[in-house]
């Protein structure tokens, strides 16, 4: 697989886009995992061809394939790819998968693995509307799935390509005996391709729908109760028309902002003692917009709330904006504490523009977690750790307006704790860089469509 995505990639991708050629080879690899009948098919074409007879050509063959295992959307969306494929390369890409010797789903899945992130390496800026970083996989699934809880289902309303809901399924499926449902729901027939095509190759059997980018839009394929949901939904996306309302529990977002609409339906969908981790960005937690502020209020009084993890800056390849985990849980009725746990200061660059969490630095984060729950179950008082956790009563959140960002809860224990900003002045300045990564997108998304039409 390394040979077919790096070393021969230009020989055999033809006149495929790159993302198109990986596209297929994950098409490839997920049929002879999932699909051994239909792999033998396409092996028995490859050997035929160019046969002297009309037939189902070997792309075609694969396309049908993938249909029947994800759905028609999947099926035009190769056939549609397949326009720039040169067949006699398929039919050589086909030869040498067979000729890696016996399936070995562990192998072909981290083989995937390996896939997708060459695919997020060539997407660019476009890769942050398909992937979660690896760093925040495993800190979101580490922090929502307890060995020890009976999980029943899980799902992602935003499933990207599948990482979270992969995590998520390993999890829980490897600690205990009875199924769990998974499901999930996507923006394009791109991301569910490949998330359909993840979760399959980990093993797990998905129910993956048409979403949006919006809950609110309409289009709620999810079931109204949930044990675990877990999702990094778009950020600071415009709310649109809205068609349901009825997870507004705490109030009307703003039609700027669709982050208070995703968070208010998370909650509404989570079955009693359910919990959840959102993605978000900063802004979220300490935005001075009245009616963000009230919903803030509503969800942190509701008992909704359990927890705000502010992770590291630069953890995702497309954006720089700070985003946090919002740890949710269905509605208690009352609040007393709330844990704030600020890992803003962890992890180390990996490129100039890329930071990562080590597996060491997650572990500090859970472990912060647990020992809060632990001592809230036992009775006991949380201490925190200078510079990373804390756990703050209702009064002196309600004194700070519901601001909810760490950095104005754990102290760093730095001199630049001497001075520290206003909550407003720190959500207007936050709101202006926001707006700047949005229009900054808008040109990276405009330079990318300008290098489609080239063919780069």
């Amino acid at each position: 697989m390394d040979r077919l995505s790096d070393a021969e990639a230009e020989r055999f991708r033809g006149a495929l886009s790159q993302a198109d050629y990986v596209t297929f080879l994950l098409a490839l690899l997920y049929v002879r995992v999932c699909l051994p009948d239909e792999w033998d098919g396409i092996l028995g074409d490859s050997r035929m061809f160019p046969r002297p007879t009309s037939g189902p050509s070997p792309a075609r063959r694969l396309a049908t394939a993938v249909r029947r295992g994800l759905g028609p959307e999947v099926e035009r969306l190769l056939l549609a790819q397949s326009r720039n494929l040169d067949e006699h390369r398929l039919v050589d890409i086909v030869g040498l998968l067979e000729g890696t010797g016996p399936v070995c789903p562990s192998e072909h899945a981290r083989a995937f693995e390996r896939l997708m992130a060459r695919y997020r390496d060539l997407m660019g800026p476009r890769a942050g509307d398909f992937f979660t970083p690896r760093a925040a996989v495993d800190v979101i699934t580490k922090l929502v799935t307890d060995p020890g809880r009976e999980v029943r289902s899980v799902h992602d309303p935003f499933v990207r390509a599948g990482e979270l809901l992969a995590a998520a399924w390993e999890a829980t499926a490897a600690a205990q005996d009875r199924p769990v449902e998974v499901s999930g729901a996507g923006v394009g027939e791109h991301p569910l391709a490949l998330a359909g095509m993840n979760l399959a190759l980990h093993g797990a059997s998905a129910d993956l729908r048409v979403g949006n980018t919006a809950p609110s839009a309409g289009h709620d394929p999810l079931p109204r109760n949930v044990d675990i949901i877990l999702t990094n939904p778009p950020f600071n996306q415009r709310l649109g028309d809205a068609v349901d309302r009825a997870h507004w529990r705490y109030g009307v977002p703003p039609t700027h902002n669709a982050n208070f609409d995703w968070l208010q339906y998370v909650v509404a969908r989570l079955r009693p003692g359910g919990r959840a981790a959102v993605l978000m960005p900063d802004i979220a937690a300490l935005s001075a917009n009245p009616a963000e502020g009230r919903i803030r209020a509503g969800m942190v009084e509701d008992g909704a709330v359990e927890a705000l993890v502010a992770l590291p800056p630069q953890l995702f390849t497309t954006t720089s904006i700070r985003v946090m985990i919002w740890l949710l849980r269905h509605p208690t009725g009352t609040c007393d504490e709330i844990l704030f746990v600020d890992a803003s200061r962890l992890g180390s660059l990996v490129s100039r523009t890329q930071r990562e969490l080590d597996s060491d630095e997650s572990r500090r984060i859970l472990e912060e977690y647990q020992s809060w729950t632990a001592a809230r179950t036992g009775g006991g008082t949380f201490t925190g750790t200078e510079g990373l956790s804390r756990a703050v009563p209702i009064e002196k959140i309600r004194e700070m307006e519901y601001t909810l960002s760490p950095s104005f809860y754990v102290p760093s224990g730095s001199s630049a704790d001497a001075y520290r900003a206003e909550p407003a002045d720190l959500a207007a300045l936050s709101g202006r860089l926001t707006e700047l990564h949005v229009r900054a997108r808008e040109a990276d998304d405009a330079v990318q469509t300008m290098l489609g039409r080239y063919g780069l």
